[in-house]
């Protein structure tokens, strides 16, 4: 079996690209699990732009350019489409953005999601965990 196919939500990539605290440890974790090639790291082109959207208040535009091409180059970049669309509308959602990254996740054939909301999740199939519950599974 392959290296676990782990779908970043944008919170979490968030909280490592701004350095969020109490989560930025736990984010960074993740990601170095992708730089040491432990897991395969998968991101939704509509969280890159989300990234750039939230950040660009607080931080420098180079920080924001450099971070985002920081995950382009470690994360693989699961796409947004017509069919991601039209699965996510049709899914009758409570939350349509997670429903987007739901099905982002599912074309990219991601194990799981992380997410620091896992109830934004809940009515999907895929198994979702927080980034602290994730780290702290690996640990076992």
């Amino acid at each position: 079996m392959g290296k676990m196919r782990i779908f970043l939500d944008t919170n979490v990539l968030v909280d490592f690209c701004a350095e969020r605290e109490p989560f930025y440890a736990d984010a960074a974790a993740i990601i170095d699990m992708g730089y040491n090639k432990e897991a395969k790291l998968i991101a939704s082109s509509l969280t890159l732009v989300n990234i750039a959207y939230v950040m660009r208040k607080v931080k420098p535009h180079s920080l924001v350019m450099q971070k985002i091409d920081q995950l382009v180059n470690l994360c693989a970049i699961s796409s947004i489409d017509r069919q991601t669309i039209a699965s996510a509308i049709a899914a009758q959602p409570t939350d349509f953005e997670d429903a987007v990254q739901y099905h982002s996740a599912l074309q990219a054939k991601a194990d799981l999601i992380i997410s620091r909301d896992t109830k934004g999740f809940a009515e999907f199939d895929l198994p979702v965990m927080t980034p602290a519950e994730f780290i702290a599974r690996c640990a076992e």
